[in-house]
């Protein structure tokens, strides 16, 4: 009996041992060394048991408390830290996916814990049971909440300066004190992946393709369509009662519709899709830049930055590229007499030290998405989400 108990006790430090080898905790390491020495080293174990013994009943209950209070707080911070975590949806930009104010389960596992995600240089991630795939519905850190307003965190600074920048309208927040937030600090955000490293990116009429191939994703996204004229009062009633909303605007019935339904229910020809107009540059769509005459229906191509990837750098794809070599991965960028100088030196190339991805609302029509503010940094990667309870 007492040899199948030091058994058990071996395969179960041996275990605690490859976990906390996993998590690369040193916290986790440590307990685990010092429960070993007390299995093994039996006058340290018995001098734990004496001290123990020699505990009045009161002493004995607060410590027992105390051990229990210890415990869960370690197992809470095990399964929030590495496991598992709990998001509440705080908009309408997945909809009809996920619910605003909806509890989802983020799984942790499945892509690897992000180690050291506030150095872009010293990044890495936990070994997962997956990689990032299309269609994920994924939590991660807003790329642009690395400067914000101290006593307005819910606003985007970069968003308010565009539209400064853009409109000249000035605007007190402007004023405010900043601060600047770490990878870990910024709030999170919920989207779907659309495009991973190396793919080429394309939006076309609001549609998305990807390595010049439809995707199935287009179908789920809610997008806005104009019912045509002369439609039967019956037809139009049905397509306003299904609509997640409907409004007149400049003198048009608009309905906002999964791709999905009007495909199966067959009201192609009934609806008009409302996109914005090929070639006309809108400031608040990513590059930012006017000479790309990208806006949010019409965007790209564009290459997603992969690890390890070394491209061209030139004035004409610097505005894609500029955030990524500033922000992201931590790299003084100056363009000086229309020449690109990193940390210093004049450089013509850039080798990416991390992946990104591209992603999207469901709800396209109302989503802060990819669209407006581009790539999604690997390291800001939370987990992937999971509807509560796993719907």
């Amino acid at each position: 009996m007492k040899h199948a108990r030091s058994i058990l006790q071996f395969l179960i430090v041996i275990a605690a041992l490859l976990l906390a080898m996993w998590c690369q905790s040193w916290l986790l390491i440590t307990i685990v060394f010092a429960v070993s020495v007390l299995l093994w080293r039996p006058a340290w174990h018995h001098q734990v048991l004496a001290f123990i013994k020699r505990l009045s009943p009161f002493q004995y209950k607060i410590g027992e408390w105390g051990l229990a209070l210890v415990l869960a707080l370690f197992v809470i911070w095990f399964i929030q830290s590495f496991l598992f975590s709990f998001y509440t949806v705080r908009s309408t930009s997945m909809l009809p996916t996920l619910q605003a104010d909806e509890l989802v389960l983020v799984n942790k596992l499945a892509y690897g814990k992000a180690i050291r995600k506030n150095d872009s240089r010293r990044y890495r991630r936990l070994n997962g049971y997956s990689k990032v795939n299309y269609a994920d519905v994924i939590a991660f850190h807003f790329p642009e909440a690395d400067t914000a307003f101290k006593a307005h965190s819910k606003e985007d600074y970069y968003f308010i300066k565009r539209q400064y920048e853009t409109t000249k309208s000035y605007n007190p927040l402007l004023d405010s004190e900043l601060i600047n937030n770490k990878v870990s600090k910024r709030k999170p955000f919920i989207k779907r992946v659309v495009a991973l490293p190396g793919d080429t990116l394309k939006i076309s009429d609001g549609n998305i393709y990807v390595n010049n191939i439809y995707q199935e994703l287009n179908e789920i996204a809610v997008s806005r369509y104009r019912v045509k004229p002369k439609v039967a009062n019956e037809l139009k009633a049905e397509i306003l009662k299904v609509a997640f909303q409907n409004y007149r605007e400049s003198g048009y019935q608009l309905v906002e519709l999964q791709g999905e339904t009007v495909r199966r229910k067959g009201w192609d020809e009934y609806l008009v899709k409302v996109t914005d107009p090929m070639n006309r540059p809108s400031p608040y769509v990513f590059p930012f830049a006017q000479s790309y005459f990208w806006n949010a229906s019409h965007l790209g191509p564009i290459i997603l930055p992969t690890q390890g990837k070394t491209i061209q750098l030139t004035l004409a794809n610097i505005p894609l590229y500029k955030r990524i070599i500033e922000s992201y991965e931590g790299n003084a960028l100056a363009v000086k007499e229309r020449q690109i100088f990193i940390n210093g030196e004049r450089s013509d190339q850039y080798t990416f030290r991390m992946n990104y991805y591209w992603v999207a609302g469901d709800n396209k029509k109302h989503s802060f998405d990819s669209r407006f503010w581009g790539f999604v940094p690997e390291n800001h990667i939370i987990g992937k989400v999971i509807r509560f309870p796993f719907k």
